[in-house]
């Protein structure tokens, strides 16, 4: 799969039809990958794949909006949901991203890697379970003990044309028996909502806003961030508990009919805060709301840029 990865790249800049690709190559330490940029044929050889690449590269599309020329991409089905987003808000042009889909048996979480070996040396995918090589002994372990949280409700957007596939692109839809994919959201509802403000209070207090949910969120694309803005001044520079829970609380506001669930916030944060229940707690509600799933179709409108007469329905419903 890697060298026919690098193969589609080295032609695409061998005829012009890219500027530059973005894909993984190995990171600095083991077990790591890291987002690399390819612009000349003799570097296509860095590309590779693996279950250890996290990254949902459309992070970097945005940035193309000012230049000239195409992109090349590569995308797990799920990440393709961001380029769907992208789309429809008008950051990037479909026909200016050359999409290579490569087909994604689950990303390997680094965290329940951790606790389950020392001195793990590499990791490979094999059917329904992952390779494990620790010294000179290789483990063969199901996938689904490795597996990052977002991989049990793996979704695909309907209908997305890859410009190359190598692969069948299609989700794992592994969820765990009859649960709900909303499983922990709706556990954390079952508590009462002052047992629901003090579990939100104890993570935001340990937040240290280092900005790395933010720098690493694909929808995350102002020019001015709101947290940043001087006039009006929302946030103090030092981290306080209300502030913590003010940029949070916003940003969650902003994800609305946006967050794809790719985890990625979740995974950089320094201090293990679960954002990802957070970003779910929201995707429920707007599924709910306006039967709406963010990502899916380039044609359905976001829900919080349209308007229906039955909306005022909604507002009365919740209230009453």
């Amino acid at each position: 799969m890697e060298q026919e990865l690098r193969e589609i790249v080295r032609k695409l800049l061998q005829e012009g039809a890219i500027e530059y690709f973005i894909g993984y190559a190995e990171g600095v330490e083991p077990l790591h990958t890291t987002p690399c940029f390819i612009e000349r044929e003799e570097q296509v050889q860095a590309l590779i794949w693996s279950p250890l690449c996290p990254y949902n590269l459309a992070r970097y599309l945005h940035q193309m909006k000012n230049e000239a020329g195409k992109v090349g991409l590569v995308v797990k089905g799920c990440d393709a949901r961001a380029i769907v987003e992208l789309v429809k808000g008008n950051q990037i042009q479909r026909e200016r991203v050359v999409v290579v889909g490569v087909p994604c048996q689950g990303q390997v979480d680094l965290a329940k890697l951790e606790e389950a070996f020392q001195g793990v040396e590499a990791v490979e995918g094999k059917g329904d379970t992952f390779l494990v090589t620790v010294g000179e002994k290789v483990h063969r372990v199901e996938k689904e003990r490795l597996w990052r949280e977002k991989c049990f409700s793996c979704k695909h957007p309907i209908s997305f044309e890859y410009d190359f596939v190598l692969g069948e692109m299609s989700p794992l839809l592994l969820a765990r028996g009859s649960e709900s994919e909303f499983a922990m959201v709706e556990e954390l509802e079952r508590l009462s909502v002052e047992e629901r403000r003090a579990f939100w209070r104890a993570q935001f207090e340990r937040c240290i806003r280092c900005y790395a949910c933010r720098d690493i969120c694909y929808a995350c694309y102002c020019q001015e961030c709101i947290f940043e803005s001087r006039a009006p001044r929302w946030l103090e520079k030092i981290t306080t508990p209300l502030d913590n829970q003010t940029y949070h609380l916003i940003r969650a506001w902003h994800m609305v009919g946006r967050c794809i669930d790719c985890g990625e916030c979740e995974r950089v944060c320094p201090m293990s805060i679960p954002l990802r229940l957070l970003y779910k707690k929201v995707e429920k509600e707007v599924e709910q709301l306006f039967d709406y799933e963010a990502g899916m179709r380039v044609e359905e409108v976001p829900p919080l840029v349209t308007f229906q007469v039955d909306d005022l329905d909604l507002v009365t419903q919740e209230s009453s």
